[in-house]
Formats: structure tokens, sequence, C-alpha cells
């Protein structure tokens, strides 16, 4: 009995909806999930408002070191870039850039980043575009 009662309910104009002739059914994502227009729309400048703080500049990298790699690898050469030991920078943070800017796979082993590829050149070309100024390569 009570299916009938609720097939034969009709809809009408109600809070977060409205119904018209001209107009397709308008429900907002809100209303959806119980959280009043004014209220949500109250968040939306407040969060417009904040400022955003600037991300922090990575810290200057003064020399890297470049080498070459195979064993150990199953065959396939890698690009090891170490860094020196009192580089205070985020290594995963410039491992994703270096991923990013040459297009290549990256990670991180005790400390230093190890490239996919025999990329030394690109790699070296990279850090001189970022202003290192000392580059050492060794196969």
């Amino acid at each position: 009995m009570q299916n009938k009662n609720r097939k034969n309910k009709k809809l009408t104009e109600g809070e977060g909806f409205t119904l018209a002739q001209e107009q397709p059914l308008g429900l907002s994502i809100g209303a959806l999930l119980g959280v009043p227009q004014k209220e949500a729309k109250a968040k939306n400048a407040e969060k417009k408002a904040e400022p955003q703080a600037a991300p922090a500049a990575p810290p200057k990298i003064s020399k890297v070191a470049l080498q070459r790699q195979r064993a150990g690898r199953g065959g396939k050469t890698v690009t090891l870039v170490i860094l020196p030991q009192d580089y205070k920078g985020d290594t995963a943070a410039l491992a994703k850039e270096l991923r990013k800017g040459l297009g290549c796979g990256s990670t991180i082993e005790d400390g230093n980043i190890v490239l996919q590829g025999d990329i030394a050149d690109r790699a070296e070309a990279w850090f001189a575009k970022k202003g290192v100024t000392k580059i050492t390569k060794s196969a």
C-alpha cells in the first residue's frame, strides 16, 4: 500500500530544487549533500578570500655528479645523479622535477637520484639550465 501512495505523490518546489515547464529539473550538489545554499556560498567566498602562500624556492644546487651505471641493473643503463652531502632540499621533489623535465623515470636510492636510461647529456643540459655551476660526468 505504501508503494502506491509513493507513486502518486507529486513533486513540488522545495529547498534546493525547482520545477518549471521550460527548464529541466535543477538540483544542486549542495542540496544533495544537505548543505544550504547560503552556507555553501559563504564557505566558497571564505576560501577565495584567503591568501595563498607562495611555495618556497628550492635551495640552490652548487654541484652535481652524473654517473652511468649498468652493473646490478639487469643490463639496463641508468644515470645516477649524486648530490652534495650538504644538500638540504627535498630530493623527492627534485626527482619529480627531473622526471617531468627529462621525460624519464626516476627513483631515489641511498640519497641519490636514479634516472632511467643513458641520459647523462640531457641531464647535464637540464642542470646547466637550472643554474648549477659544477657538473661532473663520469662513466
